[in-house]
């Protein structure tokens, strides 16, 4: 999607039939899966059966035409399936081949599958995430899922940047158990320094305080401050300058060892104000906080106007319109695909054998700057 957001033509490969299994996720409205609508828009859809040879023909015609070739199977499924690096390599030399998994190219655990929540538990994030005294809890988006893939959008780019210097193609391997140990580096690095295994700390951080929720008079917000001249100008706007004269809160790492002490204070103070006449001071004078947003009107405020940043997917597909958020990236020459919708829902996918029958067929699509397919 974030290629598509960038002019690509992305094709996506689906199976003939029930089509993508992110099509049948909850929730469901007039045959469009919320998970599927999220994350395909942009994208154009072939339906080929993979398990056939004419169907691993078929895919192998559409790549010589192709720039990129994005496979997401476990490890060394595309291989036997006749989709791996060197198939695809003969049908177009200089193609970009991109291979994303849940564990990656190689190891001991390459070729077992796995989801998002099953590598946030496997690298530790599940473990750090949640409130404190728990044994911690899922990231409530999917973290993995959606680091992995930009990860490996930015490693097609770089490999596209390369092949325009040196005419050749290159392989790109990206993964999920890879994602959640760069996700994890602040908690590994400190463990190292501390000796402690790290734990759930709600909103808070570790590394830094103030920093968190808090309640207010009518409900709640957060505050981030990362410096000490940062905590000086908010024990200014509370009116309590002798907060940042205090021993116990006059650097950083002081406010970190004092941390409980210091949210005390802060709570009584927050709590005699509603959240909005706090946002309203903290704007004014540079403090970071937010309110604690629920999930619409996260996508509404003015920030997401501003920027773009929700799109109507398929109002032309369904009876009532519908809206997710559109890419945060922006290119001036991409092409109109950025607010495609994503591709039709089944029963509307059908074969496409006869189609790509031959070379020519393919080349019938509209022309692009450039190409990928998607396994």
């Amino acid at each position: 999607m974030i290629l598509a957001g960038l002019g690509g033509d992305v094709i996506k490969i689906e199976r003939p039939g029930s089509g993508d299994d992110a099509r049948h996720m909850a929730p469901v409205a007039e045959q469009w899966s919320a998970y599927f609508v999220a994350i395909n828009r942009g994208k154009r859809s072939a339906a080929v059966d993979l398990g056939t040879p004419d169907g691993v023909a078929v895919v192998l015609r559409m790549a010589a035409q192709c720039d990129v070739f994005i496979e997401n199977f476990r490890g060394g499924k595309a291989d036997a399936m006749g989709l791996g690096d060197a198939a695809v390599r003969a049908a177009r030399p200089d193609i970009v081949y991109a291979s994303l998994s849940a564990f990656g190219p190689r190891g001991p655990e390459y070729a077992k599958p796995g989801y998002d929540a099953l590598v946030q538990a496997r690298t530790g994030i599940q473990s750090v995430t949640g409130e404190p005294g728990t044994s911690g809890a899922r990231a409530g988006v999917s973290v993995l899922d959606m680091g992995s893939g930009i990860w490996t959008a930015l490693g097609i780019i770089a490999a596209l940047f390369e092949r325009q210097r040196s005419g050749c193609g290159g392989r790109v391997d990206g993964s999920l158990y890879q994602t959640g140990v760069m996700w994890m580096a602040y908690h590994l690095v400190a463990r190292q320094f501390t000796g402690r295994d790290p734990e759930p700390q709600g909103t808070r951080l570790g590394a830094f305080a103030p920093y968190g929720e808090f309640a207010t008079a009518d409900g709640r917000l957060l505050i981030g401050v990362s410096n000490d001249r940062l905590f000086g100008r908010l024990c200014a706007a509370v009116t309590r300058p002798d907060l940042a004269c205090d021993v116990r809160f006059r650097t950083n790492l002081e406010r970190v060892h004092n941390r409980e002490v210091l949210d005390v204070e802060l709570t009584r103070i927050l709590a005699t104000r509603s959240t909005s006449e706090w946002l309203e001071l903290f704007d004014r004078v540079g403090i970071p906080s937010s309110p604690i947003q629920t999930g619409p009107p996260g996508g509404r405020g003015p920030s997401s106007s501003c920027f773009g940043t929700r799109s109507s997917p398929h109002s032309a597909r369904c009876r009532r319109s519908r809206s997710c958020p559109a890419s945060r990236h922006r290119c001036c020459r991409s092409s109109s695909r950025a607010c495609a919708p994503p591709p039709a829902p089944c029963p509307a996918l059908v074969s496409t054998l006869a189609r790509f029958s031959s070379p020519s067929g393919f080349m019938k699509k509209k022309s692009t700057s450039w190409r990928g397919v998607e396994s």
